[in-house]
C-alpha cells in the first residue's frame, strides 16, 4: 500500500494512526531465535542505491497480477477491465476472479468479477491473498451514518465466500491470510482511546482466536510463524518489530523502517523509512528477518512495492521522483542479490498498481 492509501485508511478506520497504535507496554523479552535464514540471496554491490527510471534497461511484464489504468493484467488469465470510473486502491486476482477495491463518495466497495458477472461488497477497506493466491481475505462493515457495531470478516476462493458475522467490535481490517487463516484487528470503541486485538479465523469455523502473543500484528510470514508488528507510531515517524507469534518474543526492533511485507517463505521483511510523509515512499528496503540486517535498499518515489519470486521485487515508482499531474511511472523489478533492476512495463501517466 502506498503512504497516501496508509493514511486515508488510518482516517477511515477511526481516528489518527498514533491513537490507535500506542502499546500497554515497551517490554522487551530475550530474543529467541528464528528458524534459520532460508532464501536469503548473498548480495553484491551498495547497499543503498538511486533508483533513475529513464535509461533502465526492459525486461519481461510483471508475473504477479497488476493494474495499468483500469485494466488488471498479469497473473492466471487474460485482460480484465474493471468497470466504472470509482477510483481503484487495490486489487487482486484469485483463481478466475478479479476483486478491485474502489471507493466514491458514498465509501469504499469490493468489486468481485467473473464469469458470472460483477457484485460489489460494501465497506470493504483492504485485500490480503495467500502465497499462491488461490484465496484472498478481506472484511466489511456498516460505513453508514450513525455507525453501527459489529461486521463481517470473508474469506473469498474466487467462485465461493465464507464468511464470519460479528456483533461486537470496530474498525475490522484483515492484516494476513497465512498458514490457512485469516488474521485480523478490530478495536473495542469506534473513536480515539481504542484499545486494539488481533485475531485468527479458520475459514468455515463458525468464531475466531484472540492471538494475545501480537496484538499489534501489521503483517505475517506465509507460514504463519513470524510477524512484523508496530510498537510506536506518532508525528516522528514509528518502530517495527519482528516477533515470533507463538510466544509473541521480540527478535528485534528498527525505528529506520516500517515493516509491511515478507517475501515468499518469510526469510525476508520489507519496509519503507519510518519517518516518511507524503504520497509516496522516498525508498523501499529488504532486510534479513533473522537477523535485521539491511540487504538493499533503492531510494526512489515508490509507490507501493510486492516481491514476485524469492529473488525479485517490483516496485511502482516515479520516474520524476515526485507524484502529480503529467508524472509518468514504471514497474520496475528489481534483483535483491545485484541491486540491478528493469523497467517491467513502460513509462506511462496511467494508474499502475501492483496485486494485494
Amino acid at each position: 500500500m502506498s503512504v497516501a492509501a496508509a493514511t486515508v485508511a488510518a482516517v477511515v478506520l477511526g481516528g489518527t494512526v498514533a491513537s490507535r497504535r500506542v502499546p500497554h507496554s515497551e517490554s522487551v523479552a530475550a530474543a529467541a531465535p528464528l528458524p534459520p535464514s532460508t532464501g536469503v540471496p548473498a548480495t553484491t554491490g551498495p547497499t543503498r542505491i538511486t533508483l533513475a527510471l529513464r535509461g533502465l534497461g526492459k525486461g519481461q511484464p510483471p508475473t504477479i497480477p497488476y493494474l495499468v489504468g483500469r485494466e488488471v493484467r498479469g497473473g492466471a488469465g487474460g485482460p480484465v477491465r474493471i468497470p466504472g470510473t470509482e477510483d481503484v486502491l487495490e486489487i487482486a486476482r484469485v483463481n478466475s476472479s478479479v476483486l478491485a477495491l474502489t471507493t466514491n463518495d458514498n465509501g469504499w466497495h469490493l468489486q468481485r468479477l467473473n464469469a458470472n458477472g460483477a457484485k460489489s461488497i460494501t465497506g470493504v477497506n483492504h485485500l490480503e491473498v495467500n502465497e499462491d493466491r488461490s484465496g484472498a481475505a478481506y472484511a466489511a462493515y456498516d460505513g453508514g451514518l450513525p455507525p453501527v457495531e459489529g461486521g463481517t470478516v470473508y474469506a473469498d476462493s474466487g467462485t465461493s465466500l465464507k464468511s464470519l458475522k460479528l456483533k461486537t467490535g470496530w474498525n475490522f481490517k484483515v492484516l494476513a491470510y497465512a498458514a490457512g487463516k485469516v488474521y485480523y484487528q478490530s478495536s473495542d470503541v469506534l473513536g480515539s482511546g481504542a484499545t486494539w486485538s488481533t485475531y485468527a479465523w479458520t475459514p468455515g469455523s463458525t468464531k475466531a482466536e484472540l492471538v494475545k502473543t501480537i496484538p499489534y500484528l501489521t503483517k505475517l510470514s506465509s507460514d504463519g510463524k513470524t510477524a512484523a508488528s508496530t510498537l510506536l507510531v506518532n508525528n516522528s515517524g514509528s518502530c517495527s518489530a519482528i516477533n515470533v507469534v507463538s510466544s509473541g518474543v521480540r527478535v528485534w526492533k528498527t525505528c529506520d523502517y516500517s515493516l509491511n511485507g515478507f517475501s515468499p517463505g518469510g526469510a525476508m521483511v520489507f519496509g519503507v523509512p519510518s519517518r516518511d510523509q507524503g504520497s509516496c515512499a522516498s525508498a523501499e528496503a529488504v532486510l534479513d528477518t533473522r537477523t535485521g540486517r539491511l540487504l538493499r535498499e533503492w531510494k526512489a518515489c515508490v509507490q507501493n512495492a510486492a516481491p514476485e519470486d524469492y529473488e525479485h521485487l517490483l516496485l511502482v515508482v516515479s520516474a520524476s521522483g515526485a507524484s502529480g499531474n503529467n508524472t509518468q511511472y514504471g514497474i520496475v523489478r528489481c534483483a535483491i542479490s545485484t541491486g540491478d533492476c528493469e523497467l517491467a512495463t513502460p513509462l506511462a501517466a496511467e494508474r499502475l498498481l501492483l496485486s494485494a
